[in-house]
């Protein structure tokens, strides 16, 4: 019997709602055999697709995305709003398309010309047959909608939708623009605006954590923690060091489960020579459930502090609001005892592969930590960081005076490789990655899941000797008479993150800079792409087409961070 076809269609948004339907776990298995998942850019291969039942994650903002629209409801039976992007446009339709006309220059410069001009629900485009709800949805919504799909065979008219050619196996939208002639390749980013530092102005600072929280679903305990950081260093807020270390221990929780996903659903179908995340999951089903052991650690971790496995709600300035319980704490430092071996297995798996050579010699970075500590939570970057306007692209370049530097997990490692916790530094040390090489990107991550679950044991048995209610929050906050302002940074999944914020003696925002990791890592990527071209320029046009595509994947950008 043919399985009701399901496709997954991704607009304006964080990725989030799609991300968290990740955390059906093994019921994966169920969702990949109950249906026939035509089209899912993250997960598969991106292709003309028919399908009877449509999801819609993300708000729409340009023409070629309302073309999109009608043609999956004309193709579709059901067509579900999957969010509060989707449903409602979420927090960023409060812009208006004039609002957002008059920000662009001040966020851009003044001759840049917005691809989004305009930010919307679907159902103003569409008709919408159901909608889930959330930001992200629960589970228990998704299993729900699932189960009442399950039970009816639904056949739509066949009609393939042609979706747009943007990469899959990444966070955002971009498409790679080849010249063979020229021997030329151009990674360009086509992720729309959503203009948050723009949305962040005259709000109340308390707010700011929140919302930029909204700009990544793969990574926004990072946004939150830099945002909180950035207006206690502005307000010369003293946080204790019991919630200092339990923000630790959720970033940590954080890197390993971005680090994990990347890992299996967006690089490891390149190296098992299959087509999909999905087919890899049927293949591969022992490895796939290493994967889920160690996800579910990574999970415990950030709901037991953050309050939610996706958007922090338990976190506020100078703490947290509900500090968690030790037995809390207790049971996931007893938890990661039980997985430590799969994660050296982890490293073991992908130390194996095949990778393909590339030397590439541009300048590593990170924070500086405290003390000869491995970059992570706190941290100070002293030099500034210059964001390029790039033509033709949604994203900034982010440098260091003109100068391209690289960021995220090799750069950490090439600096700080000594100050790796036992297990990690012997695995370092056992298979020696060179970490001038783009590709080892993937093992360099697999080291740091290590590094971070020992790490979190440490920091577990540290605060288990601390009074945890003395991480609790401030509920009031005085505020200078005169207007005041913070930078900070800290070591996102991907590399060095910063926030610069600039409020008025009422407490409301008057500006908010981001610079994002993948901005910074942007720069060298075309670098690294123009050497990859020139030393394979014998190889096939499919193959170096596909060869470029793995070292994108590779270098695990996060595009919706880069436009934000």
């Amino acid at each position: 019997m043919a399985k009701t076809k399901i496709a997954i269609f991704d607009l304006t948004g964080c990725e989030g709602c799609e991300f968290h339907l990740l955390s059906l776990d093994e019921l994966l298995f169920d969702f990949f055999q109950d249906f026939e998942i035509t089209n899912w850019r993250l997960l598969s291969e991106n292709k003309k697709a028919d399908f009877d039942i449509a999801f819609i994650e993300g708000a729409v903002t340009t023409k070629e995305q309302i073309s999109l629209l009608k043609d999956i409801r004309e193709t579709s039976k059901i067509v579900i709003a999957l969010g509060a992007c989707a449903i409602s446009g979420n927090i960023f339709a409060q812009l208006t398309p004039k609002q957002r006309k008059k920000l662009a220059p001040k966020i851009y410069d003044k001759n840049y010309k917005l691809k989004a001009k305009f930010l919307a629900p679907i159902e103003k485009f569409i008709r919408v047959d159901e909608k889930i709800p959330g930001c992200p949805p629960t589970i228990e919504f998704f299993k729900k909608s699932l189960e009442k799909l399950k039970k009816e065979k639904i056949v739509s008219k066949i009609k393939k939708v042609y979706p747009p050619d943007f990469i899959e196996g990444i966070e955002g939208h971009g498409v790679l623009k080849i010249n063979f002639k020229e021997k030329k390749a151009e990674f360009k980013v086509e992720e729309s605006e959503r203009l948050v530092e723009g949305l962040l102005l005259n709000k109340h600072f308390a707010l700011a954590p929140f919302i930029t929280s909204r700009i990544c679903g793969i990574c926004p305990v990072a946004h939150n923690l830099c945002s909180l950081l950035v207006l206690e260093n502005a307000l010369k807020i003293e946080v204790p060091k019991e919630a200092v270390i339990l923000r630790k221990i959720l970033l940590a929780g954080q890197i390993i489960k971005s680090h994990l996903l990347h890992l299996f659903f967006l690089v490891l179908p390149d190296y098992a020579k299959v087509a999909s995340s999905i087919e890899l999951s049927k293949k591969y089903p022992a490895e796939f459930h290493l994967m889920l052991n160690l996800k579910r650690v990574s999970d415990k971790i950030l709901e037991v502090i953050g309050g939610s496995s996706v958007f922090p709600s338990n976190t506020m300035l100078g703490g947290f609001k509900n500090p968690p319980k030790i037995d809390e704490l207790l049971a996931i430092k007893n938890s990661i005892f039980e997985v430590i071996d799969e994660a050296q297995d982890l490293i073991k798996l992908f130390a194996a592969l095949f990778v393909p050579e590339l030397e590439t010699k541009i300048r590593f970075e990170t924070i500086s930590p405290d003390q000869s500590r491995y970059p992570f939570y706190p941290g100070n970057f002293p030099q500034p960081v210059k964001e390029i306007i790039k033509k033709g692209s949604t994203a900034k370049l982010g440098v260091l005076e003109k100068e391209v530097i690289k960021v995220g997990a090799l750069a950490r490692l090439s600096r700080f490789s000594k100050a790796l916790n036992p297990a990690a530094q012997k695995e370092f040390q056992k298979f020696q990655p060179e970490l001038n090489n783009p590709f080892n990107n993937n093992l360099a991550q697999t080291i740091e899941i290590l590094h971070f679950l020992e790490e979190t044991i440490n920091l577990i048995e540290e605060i288990s000797k601390k009074n945890l209610e003395k991480s609790k929050g401030i509920e009031k906050v005085k505020l200078p008479s005169k207007t005041f302002s913070g930078s900070a940074c800290l070591e996102a999944p991907r590399g060095i993150l910063f926030h610069q914020a600039k409020i008025d003696s009422q407490g409301k925002i008057i500006d908010y800079n981001i610079i994002p990791p993948t901005q910074i890592n942007l720069a060298s990527l075309e670098k690294e792409v123009q050497e990859l071209i020139r030393k394979n320029e014998r190889m096939s046009v499919p193959k170096i087409k596909g060869r470029i595509e793995q070292l994108i994947r590779a270098f695990d950008p996060c595009i919706t961070c880069a436009v934000h």
